[in-house]
């Protein structure tokens, strides 16, 4: 287990809320393991303990599953301002945010969803203890999957990288690309000259892919030129030859479009298995 507690950060200017919410999460664990909350009384308090106690050597994510913010603090949007520092400047994808206010007037509850990435919107009115035992219970589950999620991707990568050929990088990473194939999807790596690999899907539809691709506009663009292209439901890892990279292109289709923080995992991973494929002759 990766952890003996979870952390909940809670953000308020009323000490009263605080303590009405210290009261009500108590005796609450997930999975077996207790809560532990971090009080903070305004945004500056927040970014204080992200960036401290909460903060976790080697990793984007904070030790913060789940996060109540407030809205009104020191400025009618400090709240919200907390909620893009997190996922904009942090780059946190995992931590589930939810916002309480006392004055929904301020902030309205779609364009608050759709902006800043949150998980839940409430009024301080209606969060009574069994909402909050239900908002952060779910939230810690949901923020442990992406969490492990990534952890296992970290741990198949580094496995990989002490593959010796390419067949046996094959191989340690086919189990992840097994999914069931409906005769429409596209989901494959294909470099050298064409050659196609982790793929069980024909190669003409791979490259019809890659040729659409290619015309959009990328999503992200490193400085070495590797790029993320999005379109809808495809995208596209197109990374160059480089010192340390392979020339290749990696194209899949989901089910839906990605969510941020997916595809942010996505170009890593592409990149780093750029590298992988470098030093496996």
């Amino acid at each position: 287990m990766f952890f003996d507690e979870w952390n909940v950060l809670v953000v308020d200017d009323e000490p009263d809320v605080l303590s009405v919410t210290r009261l009500a999460l108590r005796g609450v664990d997930v999975y077996g393991l207790p809560l532990k909350l971090h009080m903070a009384g305004s945004k500056a308090d927040a970014i204080s303990l992200l960036n401290g106690p909460l903060a976790m050597e080697g990793v984007t994510e904070r030790a913060a599953a789940v996060a109540l913010i407030d809205v009104v603090m020191e400025t009618d949007q400090a709240g919200l301002e907390l909620c893009k520092y997190i996922r904009d400047q942090l780059r946190d994808n995992a931590i589930q945010l939810f916002i309480r206010t006392g004055q929904p007037g301020l902030a309205p509850a779609r364009q608050v969803i759709d902006w800043y990435d949150i998980s839940g919107y409430f009024t301080k009115v209606d969060t009574n203890e069994e909402k909050l035992y239900t908002i952060v219970k779910s939230g810690v589950r949901q923020w442990f999957s992406i969490f492990y999620a990534k952890t296992i991707a970290d741990l198949t990568y580094r496995a990989a990288s002490h593959c010796q050929t390419r067949q046996d990088l094959v191989e340690v990473l086919q189990p992840a690309d097994t999914f069931p194939d409906d005769g429409k999807m596209v989901n494959g790596i294909v470099f050298d000259n064409g050659e196609a690999v982790l793929s069980d899907r024909p190669l003409d539809r791979l490259m019809e892919a890659r040729d659409h691709l290619e015309q959009v506009a990328p999503f992200l663009t490193t400085p070495e030129g590797h790029k993320l292209v999005v379109d809808g439901d495809m995208l596209m890892v197109r990374v160059y030859e480089t010192p340390t990279t392979a020339d290749y292109f990696y194209v899949t289709q989901s089910k839906m479009p990605m969510p941020a923080h997916l595809l942010d995992v996505t170009f890593k991973s592409g990149l780093t298995l750029s590298t992988l494929w470098k030093n496996a002759h």
